[in-house]
């Protein structure tokens, strides 16, 4: 069991200067073991995408956008659930030059969000070749993110 802490609270009201909100998870002892299991099972997950990875972009970020030579059109990118993403809209576009290290037989992963409205028709290419068409319209139909792995071969 963990030991617990003293905590003295202020009413809000009684705070003039400062604004702030904070928020507890209440856990009993094997919802608390459970939840540090989880995160250990998604870090370890993490690392080992980690390690198999040659390169990355982070849609969204500015330095990992400039460091991949993004180019783009009618594109903006937004924040959704602490995670970055870049979109495209009235016929745009975007691309990243990513590095392959010499690397064959290659696999992309992209990350989308699993509960998208509107159209969302788009075409992947990779040095100028069409890869696929997606529509990932009405795909998932779920409030979560949603991981697509395409094979890519390299010359």
């Amino acid at each position: 069991m963990i030991n617990p802490i003293k905590v003295l609270l202020e009413p809000f009201y009684q705070i003039h200067d400062a604004r702030y909100m904070m928020y507890w998870m209440a856990l009993t002892s094997n919802q608390y073991r459970s939840y540090l299991d989880s995160i250990a099972a998604n870090e370890k997950e993490k690392l080992a995408l980690e390690n198999q990875t040659i390169d990355f972009v982070a849609p969204g970020e500015q330095q990992p956008e400039v460091d991949h030579a993004m180019q783009s059109s009618n594109s903006n990118s937004g924040n959704n659930l602490d995670e970055f993403y870049r979109e495209a809209h009235n016929g745009g576009d975007f691309s990243y030059d990513l590095a392959t290290k010499g690397e064959t037989d290659l696999t992309m992963l992209v990350r989308y969000w699993g509960f998208e409205w509107g159209t969302r028709m788009f075409d992947i290419f990779i040095d100028n070749e069409k890869l696929i068409s997606e529509n990932n319209t009405d795909r998932w139909n779920q409030s979560k993110f949603q991981n697509v792995e395409y094979k890519i071969q390299t010359l």
